[in-house]
């Protein structure tokens, strides 16, 4: 195109070489330029590309290296629960299990070999929260659970309805909502009557309600349970609901979905109980 351009020029005009050199080098450079824009830009997005690809990896990289170090913290902090908790929980166990096989009262065996099982248990789910098990671990009945908390001398009745399937997280949840405030109604509301309902329907629904307590509060201080009771909750897809009482007792309820959540496979451990929340 450029040769056609200047060809009629060239043959019907007289031009010094020197204008016409630089007429020929103007129409090619003219021609040339688009062709040069093109590639510019062209090799410009390029390098834009690879920039941004360059910075996503950095950014990939430095993710990868603070969840490789969040991890290696995790398990460092695992191992120094599973040896500390775990050495004094297997001298209970053992030392239950001594008094057991020597003391003469009946009663003192009972309740020694009692402390050992429940030693024992206590060191198995510790063990599979922080990943030392298989995550099949399996949990007391909220049955067992009950009939544990009235041989401690907790008044407590258990109804129980559906029978609609549950995930393993959705059950994990279930259990401790009982458990902890359960746990939590020895500590700060001893001699109290205490009601749990539970509905494996769809929702679940679970409430653990009880009145005033009638002994001292055994609490040595707050905690930080009933958050962490919500959270685990939350991660199974639900919702915790706690609330005072009128007549001075307290009431912890979970709303929960039968299906799967979150964390299915996946454990986790949260200290503490409802009515922490008292004193947090």
């Amino acid at each position: 195109m450029t040769v056609a351009s200047i060809a009629p020029v060239l043959l019907t005009e007289t031009i010094p070489l020197g204008p016409l050199l630089l007429a020929t080098a103007f129409a090619f450079g003219l021609a040339a330029a688009p062709t040069a824009l093109g590639a510019l830009l062209t090799t410009r997005k390029e390098l834009t590309q690879s920039l941004y690809e360059t910075r996503r990896a950095r950014a990939a990289e430095l993710e990868a290296q603070e969840t490789s170090a969040r991890a290696a913290e995790r398990a460092r902090i695992a191992r120094e629960i599973h040896d500390a908790v775990g050495h004094h929980a297997t001298l209970i166990a053992v030392e239950s299990a001594a008094l057991a096989a020597t003391a003469p009262d009946p009663a003192v065996r009972e309740t020694a070999l009692r402390l050992r099982a429940l030693a024992k248990e206590s060191l198995s789910e510790m063990r599979a929260a922080l990943g030392l098990l298989n995550s099949d671990t399996t949990y007391p009945s909220l049955q067992e659970l009950v009939d544990r908390a009235r041989v401690a001398g907790v008044s407590v009745t258990l109804t129980e309805t559906g029978d609609t399937p549950l995930s393993p997280a959705v059950s994990r949840a279930l259990f401790r909502v009982v458990q902890e405030s359960l746990t939590n109604v020895t500590k700060h509301a001893p001699g109290a009557t205490v009601t749990v309902t539970v509905d494996r329907a769809s929702p679940v629904r679970v409430a653990v309600v009880n009145g005033p307590g009638d002994l001292p509060s055994l609490a040595d201080g707050g905690g930080a349970g009933l958050h962490g009771l919500s959270e685990r909750v939350r991660l199974a897809g639900g919702t915790l609901t706690t609330s005072y009482r009128a007549d001075g007792g307290f009431s912890v309820s979970a709303v929960l979905p039968p299906g799967k959540s979150k964390v299915d496979g996946q454990d986790s451990t949260f200290g503490g109980g409802a009515r922490d929340a008292a004193t947090a």
